[in-house]
């Protein structure tokens, strides 16, 4: 319920699901939110499986693993002393906790993990014996899957200059490759030496153009980086109404925004007002149970801003003009 992908998570190693957990899923299926979304799909997609072969005798899945509903080793009777009551947390637990007494007594027998977001359920398997993990999959992000915005190629000399005269190439004379609206080459010497441009591709994939921004300061600031030059002709240029930065914490996103954004604002009149939003996501209690007025409650999420609204305004004291 939590990732309704989640068996593929687990590499070349066999996925046991006890019965009960079946029953959890049914019992979840009619809720009209993401668990009930989740428990529909994650059934799916077990179903999906029965034209394979059967379920209770394992299957293999395509990552090199296997899948098995597990319908024996539900006996409760090694953990009736411990845990009187047959829940369905302590009937998941009795299960692997029979598979992993069934694997000690082979010469080759595999070790069982119990794999639960179940705080206390990792507990308890701790206290008879059983090795527990925490399911962090979700917790984790393949960068390769994630679109960069830039591309790196190698182009001719020749090239180059070209581009540096007409401040635009067709893509063609470049490669082959396809390319998406609004993404930067950075083009680099075939030959090795240290001439490079950065373009971006235009609204039809035809050109790669010389970028908008030319490295001048906005407001005090220049960028450290490519990344950065990247961001900045982004932030910059009206014809693009949406931008997404990702990257690490200080690498320059909400200060970026910012000056960019006080830019077109304040110096180029382009708007009138420059809007700031931050989502609220409180880490213990909610944020109505925080003492004082609505300014003092959201001054921890929105102190970030105000920490690099003093850096560019380089002042201190931002004054009362900052209101929520």
């Amino acid at each position: 319920m939590q990732d309704p992908y989640s068996i593929y998570s687990f590499e070349d190693n066999e996925v046991v699901i006890p019965a009960v957990v079946l029953e959890e899923l049914d019992s979840k299926k009619r809720y009209m939110d993401e668990i009930g979304r989740n428990a529909r799909q994650v059934s799916k997609l077990i179903d999906s499986y029965r034209e394979k072969g059967k379920l209770h005798q394992s299957i293999s899945l395509h990552n090199g693993g296997s899948i098995r509903i597990e319908l024996n080793h539900r006996s409760f009777h090694k953990l009736q002393e411990i845990f009187v009551e047959k829940t369905n947390d302590n009937r998941i637990l009795a299960v692997a906790k029979n598979l992993s007494l069934e694997e000690e007594t082979k010469e080759d027998g595999k070790t069982v993990i119990l794999v639960s977001k179940d705080t206390l359920v990792r507990v308890k398997a701790d206290a008879i014996g059983l090795e527990a993990e925490d399911f962090l999959n979700d917790r984790v992000v393949e960068l390769d899957h994630i679109y960069a915005g830039h591309k790196e190629v190698f182009v001719s000399i020749d090239n180059l200059n070209k581009f540096y005269e007409k401040s635009f190439l067709a893509l063609e004379e470049l490669t082959k490759d396809s390319y998406y609206p609004n993404q930067f080459l950075l083009m680099k010497d075939t030959l090795g030496s240290s001439a490079s441009a950065i373009g971006i591709v235009d609204e039809n994939c035809r050109l790669v153009k010389k970028l908008m921004y030319e490295g001048e300061h906005i407001w005090g600031i220049k960028p450290r980086n490519v990344q950065q030059t990247m961001a900045l002709d982004l932030l910059l240029r009206s014809d693009i109404q949406l931008v997404t930065l990702i990257g690490k914490a200080g690498t320059g996103k909400t200060l970026l925004a910012l000056a960019t954004g006080l830019m077109q604002t304040e110096d180029l009149s382009q708007y009138k007002k420059l809007l700031v939003a931050r989502p609220i996501v409180p880490v213990g209690k909610d944020i109505g149970y925080l003492p004082g007025e609505k300014e003092e409650k959201l001054r921890p999420w929105m102190q970030p801003i105000f920490d690099n609204l003093q850096f560019l305004f380089n002042t201190k004291n931002l004054g009362n003009w900052m209101q929520f």
